[in-house]
């Protein structure tokens, strides 16, 4: 069986960059691109000049666009009559698929944020990892972040993430604290942790970030928010989250809960769902 990505559309600007990203990583690693569209009140209806929905010709004429931009990619596609939120959990399933790329907001859609759109239920509902990408980028895994509080499931995220997207030039592992009394072990401790995944292959370089949150900075008093900074200051090509129960990305989202701060997707971000 070929392995394939699944790429979720509607159609929109945000969801044709994601499936330019799917389709360079297809033709980096060999994989097959399935587009996924769940008709809405617009695309369900036909044309003046066709019984066909306009929703298959849509995909019709994104298939076309994409393969004569990425010729040599196998490409597939499906549109289906039902809500994506009902249908994407028993759909995007391995080992149907490998992985999800998907774009952070759709047509009607404003800021490029995770939460409140059909991304953050998309990443929060399937069993398979899920790539989102917020605007128009280049697939590259030169430099590459991985948010860290020294689970063991970091290290099998890096190795989902290498397997499926490939080598990691540079990786810094990222560790936000609040205590500053606790700063030397906690460099410590990212130093040893540093020394476990530098032992996976297909990571070349291993670098620590320890920063804490600023009491004294109404902008950056947040874990959140120094996330948003480091990742702003440090232009990475890709971020990777690994996602449990008790992880940190549970901490990111469920934390804060006086401001409703969140983070911002400002890069590709590789979210691996691994069930513990």
């Amino acid at each position: 069986m070929r392995k394939k990505i699944l790429v979720p559309t509607d159609f929109s600007e945000k969801a044709y960059y994601a499936a330019q990203y799917a389709c360079q990583i297809a033709l980096k690693n060999d994989f097959d691109i399935h587009l996924f569209h769940c008709y809405t009140t617009s695309t369900a209806i036909s044309t003046d000049d066709s019984d066909i929905p306009k929703g298959d010709l849509l995909m019709e004429e994104l298939k076309k666009k994409l393969i004569q931009e990425y010729p040599g990619v196998v490409i597939e596609s499906k549109c289906v009559s039902r809500l994506l939120i009902d249908v994407i959990p028993e759909y995007a399933v391995a080992p149907q698929f490998e992985f999800i790329v998907i774009g952070t907001t759709g047509a009607n859609h404003g800021r490029p944020v995770i939460w409140g759109s059909n991304t953050a239920f998309v990443t929060n509902n399937v069993s398979i990892p899920v790539l989102a990408i917020p605007s128009q980028n280049e697939f590259r895994t030169s430099k590459v972040a991985i948010l860290t509080n020294f689970k063991a499931e970091e290290l099998e995220s890096l190795n989902n993430f290498t397997k499926l997207c490939g080598p990691i030039e540079k990786l810094d592992i990222i560790h936000i604290y609040k205590d500053a009394v606790k700063a030397k072990d906690i460099h410590n401790d990212l130093e040893d942790w540093a020394f476990n995944i530098k032992q996976l292959s297909d990571i070349h370089e291993v670098n620590i970030i320890a920063e804490r949150t600023h009491t004294d900075n109404q902008e950056l008093d947040t874990v959140p928010e120094v996330i948003n900074q480091i990742i702003t200051d440090n232009d990475y090509d890709m971020v990777i989250v690994t996602k449990t129960r008790k992880s940190f990305f549970n901490r990111l989202i469920n934390g804060s809960v006086s401001r409703k701060i969140v983070l911002t997707l400002q890069k590709p971000t590789f979210f691996d769902n691994i069930k513990k």
